[in-house]
């Protein structure tokens, strides 16, 4: 029995030890700052890491995850249409009857109200994540930048450091050449042009100020400028749109209104009965609506020279929806929500 518990006392004693021994290990030194300026081997591989393709699947990723909250949020919201068009479909033939309400109906009544409280909910859950995701990707891209900018950064201050030194040498040599006495008073005068040098640039710090600085600059711009303007964006908030209103709806309101003056995105489920609205009986309407984009959906802009397709009703811009096709082989509609292949285009 004492043996056991010496050798477990041991064994304790060990991993005691043991621990002592690797929270050493971890415990690192303190950063020091350059000495010296970044070596050549070291800045080939600094710019390697600005041309390295690592962030890819990464990058992948957030364009997965922004196509399925948008298509997640269509399909959400046309069911939830699909169910309120049924509803008022059933409840419009009772009346015409003037009959009881039938099960179904009662079904829906029931069902329909918690159903738009869920959609609206998840609708917004999944605006707030494609922000997020969108700023994430704005992140990456800036990181990209950075590199890039940090390797021109050490390449230029490693140029500006080997002249330096050249012209250190330089003065050495002429300082061999002079008598004892001139030669004390050129060294002196070395060292102290030598200790006047500017020391060398921390890479990482200069990583930290330009990684501050982009954040700086992207937090800076509003909320229109950050989203409003994101084709990632744009394309999110036209599915919604066309799922929650229908052919028939209202139009897409202007992305300048997609945002209140406190930055919180206007999510409201636009209503289809807004066109149907009263109008005075002093206006004079001959139109009540008439749903017409003149914008171009490849360049956002209003287009000069239109291109209707002949296999669906979208229209583009010529010069964009020529670049867009290729030369050879079927391509989708780039339209949201289109999927028809194959176009042939023809004068608007």
């Amino acid at each position: 029995m004492s043996r056991r518990l010496f050798n477990r006392g041991g064994r304790t004693a060990a991993a005691s030890t043991n621990t002592s021994t690797t929270a050493a290990v971890i415990s690192l030194p303190d950063y020091e700052p350059l000495s010296f300026p970044l070596s050549n081997t070291a800045r080939r591989e600094l710019i390697e890491l600005s041309n390295n393709r690592g962030a890819a699947p990464y990058e992948a990723q957030l364009k997965d995850s922004i196509r399925h909250l948008g298509l997640s949020v269509s399909d959400l919201n046309e069911r939830l249409r699909r169910g309120q068009d049924r509803l008022a479909t059933v409840s419009e033939r009772r009346k015409e009857k003037d009959t009881d309400k039938t099960a179904e109906e009662e079904r829906l009544e029931q069902q329909m109200p918690e159903f738009e409280n869920d959609v609206e909910k998840l609708t917004r859950e999944a605006e707030r994540a494609l922000r997020e995701n969108i700023d994430r990707k704005a992140e990456l891209e800036d990181e990209a930048s950075i590199l890039e900018d940090l390797s021109t950064t050490a390449t230029t201050n490693s140029i500006a450091q080997t002249r330096s030194a050249a012209a250190t040498q330089s003065r050495r040599r002429r300082a061999n050449e002079v008598s004892s006495d001139e030669e004390e008073e050129n060294a002196a005068a070395d060292e102290g042009n030598e200790g006047d040098q500017e020391p060398v640039t921390s890479i990482v710090d200069t990583f930290r100020e330009l990684r501050a600085k982009k954040r700086a600059e992207y937090n800076g711009l509003s909320v229109h400028q950050r989203y409003g303007l994101n084709n990632d964006y744009v394309g999110f908030k036209k599915l919604w749109h066309e799922a929650a209103a229908g052919e028939d709806g209202p139009p897409l309101p202007d992305a300048s209104r997609w945002f209140d003056s406190n930055g919180e995105p206007d999510m409201t489920i636009p209503s289809r009965d807004a066109q149907n609205g009263s109008f005075d009986d002093d206006e004079e309407v001959a139109v009540s609506r008439e749903n017409i984009s003149l914008n171009c959906p490849l360049t956002l802009l209003p287009m000069n020279e239109p291109y209707r397709s002949r296999k669906c009703p979208h229209v583009f811009e010529k010069a964009a929806i020529l670049d867009y096709l290729p030369l050879r082989g079927e391509l989708q509609c780039p339209q949201t929500g289109c999927s028809q292949v194959s176009l042939s285009l023809y004068l608007a």
